[in-house]
């Protein structure tokens, strides 16, 4: 057996997608992988806590609830990136809150996992405290932060016996008080800025990061072998405004959770959506303004004419 420890950090808001990404990871584990997972609890309800422990009517694995202190948020930096909640802070408390683990596979909850987790899990992690995945924009957030390389944080194989002999914690907390005018993406900035030169660099089909507005030949070619999908920024599978071909992974794990009635909902907005889409649509062919070398348009009918 493979006993495979994962957490998660989630407030009640995001008490479904966690839900959905641990389907993901059940659905698609070896009968070997025994699995452990530690939920990070930034207040998720009682009635969403018995939705995903619904999931062990079907599946055979361990969960326990952490509480956190909600008087920790005071200690965090608010970032300025809306879309990221407070609850990916929880990150550096770790080694505290999951004091009986030594090494432990963190995901974010906007994540499906494709494969079993246990050859990622049983990486060597030697002298690194983390292993991860390249951000998708790196080079913007390593010019940013003056790095020479910068990680998501989404997917970490984390080595907290390290972590603790080290006392990293102490370190991320440090930096954030002398540098909080730098942070931009919350705790992922920290862990890359304190650890620079500790993390693991994986293979990128392990966090293969999904965007709406993705198209690249490069990311179509690598979908098909991603053993992790990562939805990172604002827009996700679950919104009605998410274009992008790896939505329909998201719904097929949505089905093994209490909340697959969901589909229903998302597919009615969508329908009351149609009349206005289409309006627009007409709208648009019909009549539109636009700019030319400085000049200004109105284009009616295909017909195009100046406006002074």
């Amino acid at each position: 057996m493979t006993k495979i420890s994962i957490c998660f950090s989630s407030d009640n808001n995001y008490a479904q997608h966690l839900c959905v990404t641990l389907a993901s990871v059940l659905v698609n584990k070896l009968p070997s992988d025994e699995i452990v997972v530690y939920v990070l609890d930034g207040g998720i309800s009682q009635y969403n806590k018995s939705k995903i422990l619904d999931l062990q009517t079907k599946f055979d694995f361990e969960i326990n609830f952490i509480a956190i202190d909600k008087n920790l948020h005071d200690k965090f930096p608010q970032g300025k990136k809306n879309h990221v909640t407070l609850a990916t802070y929880y990150r550096l408390l770790l080694p505290e809150l999951c004091p009986c683990v030594d090494k432990l596979l963190y995901l974010d909850v906007d994540i499906i996992v494709n494969s079993s987790l246990s050859d990622l899990f049983n990486i060597e992690l030697g002298k690194y405290y983390f292993a991860g995945v390249k951000d998708s924009e790196e080079l913007i957030n390593a010019e940013r932060l003056n790095l020479l390389k910068y990680c998501n944080a989404g997917v970490l194989l984390i080595n907290l016996k390290k972590w603790r002999e080290d006392d990293v914690t102490h370190k991320f907390f440090a930096w954030m008080h002398e540098n909080q005018n730098k942070i931009l993406l919350h705790d992922q900035d920290v862990i890359n800025c304190v650890l620079q030169d500790a993390i693991l660099v994986l293979d990128n089909i392990w966090n293969v990061q999904v965007s709406k507005y993705q198209t690249s030949k490069e990311f179509v070619m690598i979908l098909p072998d991603a053993k992790i999908i990562h939805y990172i920024g604002k827009h996700k599978p679950w919104h009605t405004n998410f274009k992008q071909i790896a939505k329909k992974q998201y719904f097929a794990c949505l089905k093994f959770t209490a909340w697959k009635w969901f589909i229903m909902k998302y597919y009615s907005v969508l329908i009351l959506k149609l009349p206005i889409l289409l309006l627009d649509r007409i709208s648009h062919n019909v009549f539109s303004i636009e700019k030319q070398n400085g000049i200004k348009y109105l284009i009616l009918f295909g017909l195009k004419i100046s406006i002074r």
